[in-house]
């Protein structure tokens, strides 16, 4: 399947414990074994912002963890103004945050088939999200 990665699996790969880092690892591995996955520069955007603000991680190592273990597996789609009008649809339609908006919009306008993220806002959108096992 083609897959959009949200922000949420990258902040948790790079933030992650001892203990949850083999179950998050295996299943990032899942994935890019067994699909292809795309994101877009604002998912690069919010991962190292959230990785900053809330887990105090410098932005050099944010940034390295991006070039080295998101790069080589995941294809960064351009935004452009298409996405821009797609998601001010979405933004009314299903009152979703203006970023999440422009992810759905990726999705949506790229021919993607479901979506890996942690957020249950998702859930209000017909479109599949695919998240970790509890």
């Amino acid at each position: 399947m083609k897959l959009f990665v949200d922000a949420n699996l990258l902040v948790y790969l790079l933030t992650k414990t001892p203990d949850e880092a083999k179950r998050l690892v295996e299943f990032y591995a899942d994935l890019v074994e067994k699909h292809t996955l795309y994101t877009n520069p604002l998912v690069l955007d919010e991962a190292i912002h959230v990785s900053k603000k809330k887990y105090k991680v410098p932005y050099e190592t944010s940034i390295q963890f991006i070039d080295e273990k998101v790069l080589p597996y995941v294809n960064v789609l351009p935004l452009t103004v298409i996405d821009y009008l797609t998601a001010k649809e979405l933004v009314l339609e299903y009152d979703l945050r203006p970023s999440d908006a422009l992810h759905v919009a990726t999705i949506q306008n790229n021919g993607l088939q479901a979506i890996v993220s942690e957020d249950e806002d998702f859930d209000k959108l017909p479109i599949k999200r695919i998240w970790l096992e509890v």
